[in-house]
């Protein structure tokens, strides 16, 4: 297969009208690759006339989408973000506060993400101290946090215990997990395994499968997604333990169906497929009567909280108020059927969630008001859709995509250097969570450190692999950082299960394959290990120059 990715520097405002005519969304894994570099000065096409054409332009498109989100996340860490730390406590201040149902899960991972993909240092410098600060402040209940009082300069002592532990299952569900998904066994993983030991240490509600910490369905449901992917990182059964009290505490009863079907009652569908997922590849006892019960409540979502277009409702049966209106959460509820249609290796649910997705280029839902004109539901919206587009590729779905992120999210309409940036409390850090994540797809998880404002990446499969422009609207030397399955080696599943809370993988590279990068104008090749594409390709620009990469197999 080819690959060929895009990575463009210009220094201009945003792209506009970013709808794609054609997409293949695939993810590749070889062993051998082979990269051809092409350097094309402004005004020619160069030596690259041989390329697809198509793959070419929908390249730029994306390398124009990438560049200008990027961009714009870039600005808001450095212009608005990051002055949010309190000099006084370490705190990030997201929300006006710091408390762990909301800054802590939903401001903090995505301050982490924005770093991430445009400024590392800042990532493992300032933001990473904020963990050390929450950790030294809140500690409560052994290592179970509780919110800083600014005003009082101390935590709050007085908080119950179901608001302890339902702000703890939201930080590391949320929260530690996202960051966890991108960095892997850094210190964000050591505190997200010591809050969950004194959750399940401190577990207060009996059942006939033993203690659990909460009767609360988001929660169970957070709890499932954590110790799936704890157990998998450790190997330690404890995990997998609590895991399976939850399981059977709700695969035992033969009517539980989860009538929420958006935000907060997502988490249960999702959190059942994954410790199913899990159970598949340990081959265990459960595996055949959790498949029973969970295609029994799946297909019961079907048929009962679905329109004709397969897109689900707020509420399973209500249809009043806003339990009639369409979820949000839609996406996250399918990223469960696509783990079962993984497990049991056929396509159950693929045609009617391909259909949803087709369906999504029907007039009614571009623009639909989700939460009115919150930018959370539009965000909410399209994450879920992006999880589902990586395993099942349709054209509509791509297409609405990127015009739901260009009109309601990132907003590319507005010049890159005058755009007015995103807040930073927990509804528009979602907003930054589902750009940086969109941007990523149109890399192809390719990731060009530094970061410039004005810098542009894309990235376009195509039959044989992908191709990549880089364009420097001023001298630029960097690295162009591949992604690797991060599903097993920072996860540890033996395959990319759907789940919540992650950057989805597109093209990765082995760490221990050969690639062979070849630079079209001069001819030279050079082989690189897939672990030193992954610590980065090195790049040098000079202003108004152009590179083309191109990766094929041997």
């Amino acid at each position: 297969m080819v690959l060929i990715f895009f990575v463009e520097i210009r220094f201009s405002p945003g792209v506009s009208g970013w709808l794609v005519k054609e997409r293949k969304m695939r993810m590749f894994k070889h062993t051998v690759i082979t990269v051809l570099v092409m350097v094309i000065l402004p005004g020619g096409v160069g030596a690259g006339a041989d390329t697809d054409s198509k793959c070419l332009k929908q390249a730029e498109v994306s390398a124009g989408i990438a560049g200008y989100s990027l961009s714009k996340v870039k600005r808001w860490l450095h212009e608005v973000a990051i002055k949010k730390i309190d000099a006084n406590t370490g705190l990030y201040i997201g929300d006006g506060r710091w408390n762990y149902r909301d800054t802590a899960a939903d401001c903090y991972p995505f301050l982490c993400w924005a770093a991430h993909v445009t400024d590392i240092d800042l990532l493992y410098g300032p933001i990473r101290d904020v963990l050390d600060a929450e950790r030294k402040l809140c500690n409560h209940l052994d290592r179970i946090p509780a919110r800083f009082d600014l005003k009082k300069g101390k935590k709050d002592d007085s908080v119950s215990y179901d608001t302890l532990i339902f702000g703890a299952s939201e930080y590391v569900k949320d929260g530690l997990i996202a960051i966890v998904e991108v960095t892997g066994k850094a210190d964000w993983f050591d505190r997200m395994k010591e809050i969950e030991d004194d959750v399940w240490k401190h577990a207060r509600i009996e059942t006939p499968f033993g203690r659990i910490p909460s009767t609360n369905i988001e929660v169970n449901g957070e709890q499932l997604q954590a110790l799936a992917r704890l157990y998998t990182m450790t190997g330690n059964k404890k995990y997998l333990k609590w895991a399976r009290r939850l399981g059977d505490y709700y695969f035992s009863q033969d009517d539980f169906v989860p009538e929420r079907l958006r935000d907060h009652g997502c988490e249960i569908i999702g959190g059942l497929g994954l410790l199913l997922a899990v159970e598949s590849e340990l081959k265990s006892d459960r595996v055949e009567v959790y498949k029973k019960q969970l295609k029994r409540i799946f297909d019961t979502i079907l048929a009962r909280g679905c329109n004709e277009d397969g897109m689900m409702y707020n509420h399973i049966t209500k249809r009043d108020g806003s339990s009639g209106r369409l979820s949000d959460g839609w996406g996250y509820n399918y990223v469960g059927y696509i783990c079962y249609d993984m497990i049991v290796g056929e396509p159950v649910y693929r045609p009617h969630i391909e259909r949803t997705l087709r369906n999504l280029s029907k007039p009614k839902y571009r623009n639909y008001a989700w939460e009115g004109t919150s930018i959370d539901g539009f965000a909410d919206s399209v994450e879920g859709g992006i999880y589902v587009l990586n395993r099942y590729p349709a054209k509509e779905g791509f297409d609405w995509v990127d015009s739901e992120v260009a009109n309601n999210i990132a907003r590319s309409a507005d010049p890159l250097d005058t755009a007015e940036l995103w807040g930073t409390m927990k509804l528009q850090a979602n907003g930054v969570r589902t750009v940086v994540m969109h941007a990523l797809m149109h890399t192809q998880g390719l990731i060009a450190r530094p970061w410039d404002v004005g810098m542009k990446l894309g990235a376009c499969p195509t039959a044989g692999g992908l191709v990549v422009i880089v364009e420097a609207a001023r001298e630029w030397e960097g690295k162009i950082i591949f992604d690797i399955p991060r599903h097993k080696h920072y996860m540890g599943f033996e395959k990319d299960w759907p789940r919540m809370n992650t950057l989805p993988e597109w093209f990765t590279v082995e760490l221990d394959g050969t690639y062979r990068i070849t630079h079209i104008r001069t001819g030279k090749t050079q082989d690189y290990t897939g672990r030193e594409l992954h610590d980065g390709l090195e790049l040098k620009l000079e202003a108004a120059e152009r590179t083309t990469l191109r990766i094929e197999p041997i």
